[in-house]
C-alpha cells in the first residue's frame, strides 16, 4: 500500500502525459472545444500528487520513524554485484521539499490553462508540463542517485522541448539547442559520478551512498565529489555556467516560472544537500563551493542591474539567490540553504507568474 501512495505522486503526472499524447495523435485533442479535457486531467494529476506527497508527509510527523527512509520500488539491473534499484525517499527533506515542489507545480498548472488559452501549441504544453511534474517530483523523491539521475534526464527533456515551444521562431529553437548541449555538460558530470560511486562506494540508496563516500580516501571522493558538482553548477546555472538561464526565457510565462524561477534552478542545489555528509567530509571542496557561490552573487548582481524587462531582471535575481545557497553549503549551514531554498521557490514562482 505504501508502495502505490508514493508511487502516485510521479506515475499521476507521467499518466496524464501519456494521455494527452495519445490525444494529441489520435486528433481527438486538438480544438479549443477539448481544452478543458487537458487542462482538467493535467490539474487533476497535479492534485493527486500533491495529495500523496502531503499525505505521507503528515504521516511521518504524526507516527515519527513509521515511514522507511528509502522505499524500493522495482529492481532495474542486477549483475554479479552490482544491483540498480528504483527507489524513493521518504525522509523529512525528501517530503518537506517534495510537498513544496507538488503545490507550486499544481497551482502552475492551474494558472496555465487560463494562461495558455487558445495557444496553438496548447495541448503539446500541457504533455510537456506533466512530464515535467513527474520529473521534479522524481528529483526530490529520489532514493538514490540512479532515481534522481532519471528524474535530471526527463526535467533537460522537458526544459528542451518548452523552451523551443515557439519552434517556427529560429531565436527559441537556437536557444533550446544550445542549452540542451550545455546541460549535457552537467549530465556527464552525474554519469561520471554515478559510475564512481558505484565502484569504490556501492549503495542501494543515499544514506549507504554517502557513509561509503565519507570512508574512500581524500582523492577518490574528491573526483566523485567533482562530477556531482559539476552537474549541479550546471542545472541551477552557477557559476562558470549562469550565462544559459537567461536564453531560457524564449518559453512561456508558466514553464519559465516553474523551471527557472522556482523549482528546476534549484535541483542542483537539491542535490547538494542530498550529498551533505560527503561535502562535509571535503575541506578542499567547501572552500570551491564558496567561492563559486560567491563568484554567481557578483555575476547575478551585476546582470541584473542592466536588465530593462521583468522576466530577466527575476532571473538575475534568482542566480543571486542560489549563489547564496550554494555558499551556506560550502560554510555547511545546510538547514539554512535548505529553508532559503524552499523560502526562494516560493516567493519567486510568485513573481514570476505575476511578471506578464
Amino acid at each position: 500500500m505504501l508502495e502505490i501512495i508514493a508511487s502516485l505522486a510521479v506515475a499521476t503526472p507521467l499518466a496524464a502525459a501519456l494521455i494527452i499524447a495519445l490525444g494529441i495523435i489520435t486528433g481527438r485533442l486538438q480544438h479549443e472545444s477539448t481544452e478543458h479535457i487537458a487542462g482538467w486531467l493535467s490539474t487533476s494529476a497535479a492534485l493527486v500528487s500533491l495529495f500523496s506527497v502531503v499525505g505521507l508527509l503528515i504521516f511521518s510527523l504524526l507516527k515519527p520513524g513509521q515511514l522507511p527512509s528509502a522505499l524500493p520500488l522495482l529492481d532495474w539491473f542486477s549483475s554479479g554485484q552490482l544491483s540498480i534499484v528504483i527507489a524513493l525517499s521518504l525522509d523529512k527533506l525528501a517530503l518537506g521539499m517534495g510537498s513544496l515542489f507538488a503545490l507550486l507545480l499544481y497551482i502552475t498548472q492551474r494558472f496555465s490553462v487560463n494562461y495558455l488559452h487558445r495557444e496553438r501549441g496548447y495541448f503539446r504544453f500541457f504533455m510537456i508540463l506533466n512530464l515535467f511534474t513527474a520529473a521534479m517530483l522524481l528529483i526530490v523523491l529520489s532514493g538514490n542517485a540512479i532515481t534522481a539521475f532519471l528524474g535530471w534526464e526527463m526535467a533537460g527533456l522537458s526544459s528542451y522541448l518548452l523552451i523551443a515551444y515557439a519552434y517556427d521562431r529560429p531565436t527559441a529553437t537556437a536557444n533550446a539547442s544550445r542549452i540542451f548541449i550545455t546541460n549535457r555538460v552537467g549530465d556527464a558530470g552525474f554519469i561520471l559520478a554515478l559510475v564512481l560511486s558505484f565502484y569504490w562506494a556501492s549503495g542501494s540508496d543515499w544514506n549507504s551512498m554517502n557513509n561509503g563516500l565519507v570512508a574512500l580516501d581524500t582523492t577518490q571522493r574528491f573526483f566523485v565529489l567533482a562530477g556531482f558538482i559539476l552537474a549541479a553548477l550546471v542545472k541551477s546555472a552557477l557559476f562558470p555556467f549562469c550565462s544559459w538561464i537567461t536564453r531560457a526565457l524564449e518559453g512561456p510565462t508558466p514553464s519559465s516560472a516553474i523551471f527557472y524561477g522556482s523549482l528546476m534552478v534549484h535541483a542542483g542545489i537539491f542535490l547538494l544537500l542530498r550529498i551533505a555528509p560527503v561535502i562535509d567530509a571535503s575541506n578542499a571542496m567547501q572552500v570551491i563551493l564558496i567561492m563559486l557561490g560567491m563568484m554567481t552573487i557578483i555575476y547575478g548582481w551585476l546582470g541584473g542591474l542592466v536588465q530593462t524587462d521583468v522576466k530577466t531582471a527575476l532571473i538575475f535575481s534568482t542566480l543571486t539567490q542560489t549563489g547564496l545557497m550554494l555558499a551556506c553549503i560550502g560554510f555547511g549551514w545546510y538547514p539554512l540553504a535548505t529553508f532559503h531554498l524552499a523560502a526562494h521557490a516560493s516567493w519567486r514562482a510568485y513573481q514570476m507568474l505575476s511578471a506578464p
